[in-house]
Order: structure tokens, then C-alpha cells, then sequence
């Protein structure tokens, strides 16, 4: 009986450091998956240097690009973003009224997205200050994300709320999953 229990106790350990091999890997799998497929529009999910507590109240790097129509030039204003935090800008110069090749342009790049740090297990729709879009607050505010609502979010937005604003789409459900993992832990 003693041989039984320490071989039965030997197997156990081995299938749980097995598991735990693979959701290490999984896990790793899933911050590459991320950083190369919804990092731009959503930024970073791991805690900065320094912080390791929840929520989205580290800085979100933006950028704006300004460009005069009249002489074509692009200048580029890197600006630090952080919640609860907003830009103003003044453009000197911009008529009211008058030539509209003599007016500025500005436009916001990356992240689009709110942060998803912290995600998993947030109710939707609640981040201070991101504009979600009408079909988003009036489908999913309010409802948590767990596996299955981001399985289901991230295999087609579009397809299960027309009208939002993330178009990404991931057929792939070993992906899915992966993305998952890292959205969880994070």
C-alpha cells in the first residue's frame, strides 16, 4: 500500500508541474500574442516598473500629428496621457473662418482602445473617461468579461455587436485562449 500511495503521490506532482509548465507557456505565448495583436490599439497590460497594483492609472503614451495643409509638413507632439488626466491644445494661428488650405490639422494615433489592463472580471463599458461607442454601452454595459464574453468579443465584435468600434477578429480559438490567459493574469 505504501508503494501505491507514493506512486500515485508521484504522478500527481508530475501532472500538476506539467500543468503548470503549460500554463507558464500559454501564458508567454498569450503576452506575444498580445503585444503584437492588440497592443497598438490598446496599449500595455503589465504593470509598469515599479507598480504592480490593478486598474488602468499608469501613463498611456499617445501621439498627435499635427499638419498644416498650406506647406505640407508633418511635426509630431509625443504626449503622455494618464487617466483622469486630459490635453488641451491651443493652435495659433487656426483662422475661424477664411482659406480652408490655411487650417490645421490634428490627429490622435494609438491606443485606440481603452486599457485592458485589469479586464477579466471587469464590468464592460466602464472605463472613466473612454468614448464607447452607442451599440457597445447599449449591448454590453455592464456585463462582465470572462472567457467565454472575450472568447466570444474577440472571435468577431462586429458579428455580436454591429456598430462598435473595434474591428479585430481572431478565428483562431487556440489564440483566443491564449490572448485570454494573458488578459486573465493581467
Amino acid at each position: 500500500m505504501n508503494q501505491a500511495t507514493a506512486g500515485v503521490t508521484l504522478l500527481a506532482a508530475v501532472m500538476v508541474a506539467s500543468a503548470a509548465q503549460a500554463q507558464d507557456d500559454d501564458l508567454a505565448a498569450g503576452e506575444k500574442l498580445y503585444a503584437s495583436q492588440c497592443k497598438v490599439c490598446h496599449g500595455l497590460v503589465g504593470p509598469p516598473a515599479g507598480n504592480a497594483g490593478p486598474g488602468p492609472s499608469h501613463p498611456r503614451p499617445m501621439r498627435l500629428a499635427m499638419q498644416r495643409l498650406a506647406s505640407a509638413t508633418m511635426r509630431d507632439i509625443p504626449i503622455e496621457m494618464t487617466s483622469g488626466s486630459s490635453v488641451s491644445m491651443t493652435i495659433s494661428g487656426r483662422p475661424d473662418k477664411g482659406d480652408p488650405a490655411d487650417a490645421t490639422r490634428i490627429a490622435v494615433a494609438p491606443p485606440y482602445g481603452p486599457n485592458l489592463r485589469g479586464v477579466y472580471g471587469r464590468p464592460a463599458g466602464t472605463i472613466e473617461g473612454f468614448v464607447y461607442s452607442v451599440a457597445f454601452l447599449k449591448s454590453l454595459k455592464g456585463m462582465e468579461w470572462n472567457d467565454a464574453s472575450l472568447d466570444v468579443w474577440i472571435t468577431n465584435p462586429q458579428k455580436w455587436v454591429p456598430g462598435v468600434y473595434m474591428f479585430y477578429k481572431q478565428p483562431d480559438p487556440e489564440l483566443r485562449r491564449k490572448i485570454i490567459v494573458y488578459l486573465k493574469a493581467n
